[in-house]
C-alpha cells in the first residue's frame, strides 16, 4: 500500500481538541460575519449547486485566518493544524459532486475573489482533495469524537450533579460498529486510529458513578495485523534468538568455573577445619611414609645387589688361575 498525505490518520487523535476548537472559533458571531461580504461573491459562483456555500466560506476562512497566526511558530502543531484545516473543508464538501467543487477547487475560488486572503501562499500545497475512502472513514472518526466530547463534557460538568449522557453511548457503539467494518490489513492506519478511540472512550467511563453515564457496550475492533509491529517483532525476536545463543554458550562457562571454584573451596573448607581434614591428613601421612620406606627398601636392594655382583666377580676372578 502506497502511503500518501491524505492517510494522515494520527491527525484523528486530536479531533477532540480541534472540535473544541472549532466550537470556540465559530461562538463569536460577530467575527464571522466579518467574511460574509467576500464569501457572498463566491456564494454567486454555485448558485442554486451549494446551498450553504456562504456559511462554509466564512467558517474556513474564520478557522485559516486562526490557525495562520496562532501556528506561525511552530512547525508541528502547524502541519497537524493545517490537515485539520484541509480535512474541515473536505467535510464540508463531502456530499457536492466534485465536477460541481472540490476543496481545491474552492480555495483557488477563495483566492482569486479575496486578494487579501493567504496572500502569503502558507495554504497553497496544503489543501487538496482526500481520496474518498479515506474521507468517509475520517468522516466516521470525526463524528466519533464529536460524541465522545459531548459525553466527556457531560461527566466532568460539576455544575450538574444528575449526569444524563442521553443516547450518546449508544450511537456511538453504533457509529463505531460502522467503522469497524472498513477496518483490514489494507487499511492498517484507519484501524489504528479506530484502535486509539476505544482506548480514548472506554477510559473515559472507567471511573463514572453516574448510572445514566455508564459504558454501554465494550467496542469491538477488528482483529488486524500491523505490518510495522510485525515487523519489528520479528527483527526483535531474531536478535534476541542470536543474543540468547551469546548469552548460553557464556552462561554454560560461567557455570563449569564456578563449580570447579565451589568444589575447591569446600574441599580447602573440608581439609582445614574438619575431622574429616584430619582423617585425609594421616592417610597423606601414611601414604608418603610408605612411599619413602618403599623407596629406601628399593634403594638398599640396588645397592646390595650391587655389592653382591661385585663380590661374585672377584670371586670369579680368583678361581681363574693361568696353566702353564
Amino acid at each position: 500500500m502506497t502511503l500518501t498525505k491524505d492517510e494522515n490518520y494520527e491527525l484523528c487523535d486530536k479531533f477532540p481538541d480541534y472540535l473544541k476548537l472549532e466550537a470556540s472559533f465559530f461562538t463569536n458571531k460577530e467575527e464571522l460575519g466579518k467574511f460574509n461580504e467576500e464569501c457572498a461573491m463566491i456564494e454567486r459562483e454555485y448558485l442554486g449547486k451549494f446551498t450553504n456555500c456562504k456559511d462554509v466560506c466564512a467558517k474556513f476562512k474564520c478557522i485559516a485566518i486562526q490557525f495562520l497566526s496562532v501556528f506561525e511558530s511552530d512547525e508541528y502543531d502547524s502541519a497537524n493544524g493545517f490537515s485539520f484545516l484541509n480535512f474541515w473543508l473536505n467535510y464540508q464538501l463531502m456530499n457536492i459532486p466534485k465536477s460541481i467543487v472540490s476543496a481545491r477547487q474552492f480555495y483557488d475560488k477563495l483566492k482569486v475573489k479575496d486578494h487579501g486572503f493567504d496572500s502569503e501562499n502558507k495554504l497553497i500545497d496544503k489543501i487538496y482533495v482526500i481520496e474518498k475512502e479515506h474521507l468517509e472513514n475520517m468522516a466516521m472518526l470525526y463524528k466519533l469524537y464529536e460524541k465522545y466530547n459531548a459525553i466527556h463534557d457531560i461527566i466532568k460538568n460539576t455544575d450538574q450533579p444528575e449526569k444524563n449522557c442521553s443516547d450518546y453511548p449508544e450511537e456511538c457503539t453504533q457509529l463505531f460498529e460502522k467503522a469497524n467494518k472498513n477496518c483490514s490489513t489494507n487499511n492498517v492506519k484507519f484501524c489504528r486510529a479506530l484502535e486509539t478511540f476505544k482506548t480514548k472512550y472506554e477510559y473515559m467511563f472507567k471511573d463514572t458513578e453516574y448510572e445514566n453515564c455508564k459504558l454501554h457496550k465494550t467496542l469491538t475492533l477488528t482483529n488486524y495485523i500491523d505490518q510495522d509491529e510485525d515487523l519489528y517483532l520479528s527483527t526483535d525476536s531474531y536478535t534476541s534468538s542470536g543474543d540468547q545463543g551469546i548469552n548460553s554458550h557464556f552462561r554454560s562457562i560461567i557455570i563449569v568455573i564456578f563449580t570447579v571454584i565451589s568444589f575447591f573451596s569446600i574441599f580447602l573448607i573440608l581439609y582445614k577445619a574438619t575431622p574429616f581434614g584430619i582423617y585425609f591428613r594421616r592417610q597423606i601421612r601414611r601414604v608418603k611414609e610408605k612411599w619413602i620406606n618403599l623407596e629406601y627398601i628399593n634403594e638398599n636392594k640396588s645397592i646390595l645387589q650391587n655389592i653382591a655382583s661385585e663380590q661374585l666377580n672377584e670371586e670369579n676372578n680368583q678361581l681363574r688361575i693361568p696353566y702353564y
